[in-house]
């Protein structure tokens, strides 16, 4: 231990998977106090896996939102699966398997398969039981998952209104080991603002737009200037796949990306907690999700 660092502290690394939608987002930015992933009811909403930090006077976890369980279709979609197999192999002192009460779909038990060879201790949280009136669909994911795979510990918790995560917060400093932080004690996470600013408007599309657009589309990040005295100024361009996409995304005379720019910047002010300008353009870049050089410039691909 550093002369800084008190006796026992402890610090590790914890990635959190499960199924799309199965509430991985909102655990972490409960843990961690603050909004730092994307939260939407459609699923396979977090593309990239995302540091949290939570810090206290003994311990530091450092969470992993993983994207959800998937089978990758093209370049970008194997790339997110990738992630969720090296969060779980490599980088984990523990990892939480986050599962909705019940069964899931029998097509989607080969998903779990990378969690049978975890080498640190796998605990399964059964979310959204504000929602649930029984504990029948609760023991049926235990009995489940626990066949399935090596759990440790079972938990039952809420993501969204905070219930039981004060037993998991305490199991989860137990599991880690006796080390320094990681990070410094005041980082919530290890991304750039200028990351999140793309996060918060993919955010508001997932929000505003249906069907296939929320999936077809990236945010790049053109400019990020933060001037003293002044509005910070972005702008941002929206990559979509299809020709078709460019007209519902912009809407008839301009509605529809006027309350996108809107609810974007609003987002945006009260995360960065200073007033924001933002401008917003969209291009059709055909193939994106199988374009390495595109996937590397908005900061996703495949590590070997």
């Amino acid at each position: 231990m550093s002369g800084d660092t008190p006796a026992g502290f402890r610090s590790g690394f914890v990635p959190i998977t499960g199924l799309p939608n199965a509430g991985k987002s909102t655990l972490m930015n409960s843990l961690c106090g603050t909004r730092l992933s994307i939260i939407s009811d459609k699923p396979q909403t977090t593309r990239n896996n995302i540091l949290g930090i939570l810090n206290t006077p003994d311990f530091q976890a450092v969470f992993v939102d993983t994207p959800g369980f998937l089978r990758g279709r093209n370049m970008f979609e194997r790339s997110m699966a990738n992630a969720i197999k090296r969060a779980a192999a490599e980088e984990g002192d523990l990892v939480i398997l986050i599962a909705e009460p019940g069964l899931p779909p029998e097509d989607k038990f080969p998903l779990f398969d990378p969690l049978k060879q975890v080498r640190c201790p796998l605990y399964l949280a059964v979310n959204k039981l504000d929602k649930e009136t029984t504990d029948v669909r609760v023991k049926a994911a235990e009995e489940f998952y626990g066949k399935l795979l090596p759990i440790k510990q079972v938990f039952h918790i809420s993501a969204l209104t905070g219930g039981g995560l004060k037993e998991l917060r305490a199991a989860i400093k137990a599991a880690l080991p006796e080390h320094p932080p990681y990070y410094p004690v005041d980082q919530l996470t290890d991304r750039w603002e200028k990351f999140y600013a793309a996060e918060i408007i993919r955010e508001q599309i997932f929000k505003l737009y249906s069907q296939e657009i929320p999936y077809s589309s990236a945010v790049e990040i053109e400019v990020f200037r933060e001037t003293p005295g002044e509005n910070d100024e972005i702008l941002a361009k929206i990559h979509i796949a299809r020709e078709s996409q460019k007209p519902i995304i912009i809407g008839k005379g301009g509605a529809m990306i006027k309350i996108l720019r809107e609810a974007s910047a609003k987002a945006l002010a009260a995360f960065l907690r200073r007033p924001v300008e933002l401008h917003l353009t969209v291009k059709v870049t055909p193939g994106w999700q199988d374009n390495p050089a595109f996937l590397k410039e908005i900061g996703f691909y495949e590590k070997k």
